[in-house]
């Protein structure tokens, strides 16, 4: 047996946003079940909570004494600096493992946008040892060979990667594009793009870490290293992954062992892929011998937001999980490698952030 490709990769953490409300400024009556005034207010279980990114705030959203909270016009705002950060629609729950101060608001959506008249603050305090993990970046890159502005975003790539070592893993999703069929298309481009990703469809496409926020990157170079920037700083890793991975020569399949160890008790999925670089085949607008790096050639994972390990991955406790892949005959197994990372989500699955 040969070994294919063994990585170490700093894991997954997500953060989940949602809203908080502030009880201050309420009359007793609003307090103890509101009065049908048409005035939007928001609410919370608790004003503090660990940033650990496992605690959560749970806000209650109601317009006069009607209970919009779970409604699908019905959004969180968190209130920042720089600007307002719109929340997912339904989404009530806040966590973060970044320290600081967090103010919210809500807006409904009735006829007419309506704004909540308060707003909630949430304290999140550090939370002391556990070890500091590298945090590594899922970079998802879309695209085709028939895309004329694709190979810009590669070149914008690889660029990152040389002047951050280690810092970005690149998976690149091939898709048919303009007529053109793309002969390392999977049907999981497809399904990421429509699904979790927002339904774009012009090329080419970059995400951090699953995130369809930043579904507006496309290839300017600047654009891509302030986004990194924010990922780092917004979404500090708490756990380290492992990866080992085996290939049976005889039967050409590859058996992926991912091993996670997290300074929380909290809830993982593991997401696997398969990529393979050095590909030559045409591409629009690089010629007809074009080198393509980083292709997946396979989501190894049964999900492709990852498969949940079972139970919650204890804090300190090392939890580890096996998939297996058969290779087909065109796969060059000797340019192959395994990308593995950690993913977790607070707001019941509407959002997710992976930390690799």
């Amino acid at each position: 047996m040969n070994k294919l490709y063994s990585t170490i990769l700093p894991i997954v953490m997500i953060l989940c946003l949602s809203m908080l409300s502030s009880c201050s400024g309420s009359s007793d009556e609003t307090e103890n079940g509101g009065t049908d005034d048409g005035i939007l207010r928001i609410t919370a279980d608790k004003t503090a909570i660990q940033a650990d990114g496992v605690e959560k705030v749970t806000f209650t959203v109601k317009l006069g004494t009607k209970d919009v909270s779970n409604e699908s016009t019905m959004n969180l705002i968190l209130v920042k600096e720089s600007g307002e950060e719109n929340m997912d629609y339904s989404v009530r729950a806040f966590s973060t493992s970044v320290p600081g101060t967090y103010v919210f608001k809500a807006r409904y959506y009735e006829g007419k946008s309506i704004v909540s008249e308060n707003e909630v603050t949430v304290q999140a305090t550090s939370v002391s040892g556990g070890v500091s993990y590298y945090h590594k970046l899922l970079g998802m890159q879309f695209t085709s060979v028939g895309c004329q502005a694709c190979p810009a975003l590669s070149t914008t790539l690889k660029a990152i990667q040389t002047e951050q070592p280690g810092r970005l893993a690149v998976a690149s999703f091939h898709m048919d594009f303009g007529g053109v069929t793309d002969p390392m298309s999977t049907a999981a481009t497809n399904n990421y793009r429509t699904n979790i990703l927002g339904n774009f469809s012009g090329l080419p496409r970059f995400f951090y870490n699953m995130r369809k926020g930043t579904k507006e990157m496309i290839s300017i170079k600047s654009q891509i290293e302030k986004e990194l920037q924010n990922e780092l700083s917004n979404y500090p890793a708490s756990c380290g992954v492992a990866i080992e991975s085996v290939h049976n020569a005889a039967d050409r399949t590859v058996m992926v062992t991912a091993k996670i160890t997290s300074n929380v008790t909290n809830t993982y999925r593991c997401l696997i892929y398969l990529v393979e670089d050095g590909i030559k085949y045409t591409q629009m607008n690089g010629g007809n011998d074009y080198t393509h790096n980083n292709v997946v050639r396979a989501v190894v994972s049964t999900s492709l937001n990852g498969d949940r390990f079972n139970g919650d991955v204890k804090a300190g406790v090392e939890a580890t999980m096996q998939r297996s892949c058969q290779l087909e005959s065109g796969w060059n197994v000797n340019n192959m490698r395994v990308i593995v990372s950690m993913l977790t989500t607070l707001d019941g699955g509407k959002l997710i952030h992976v930390t690799m």
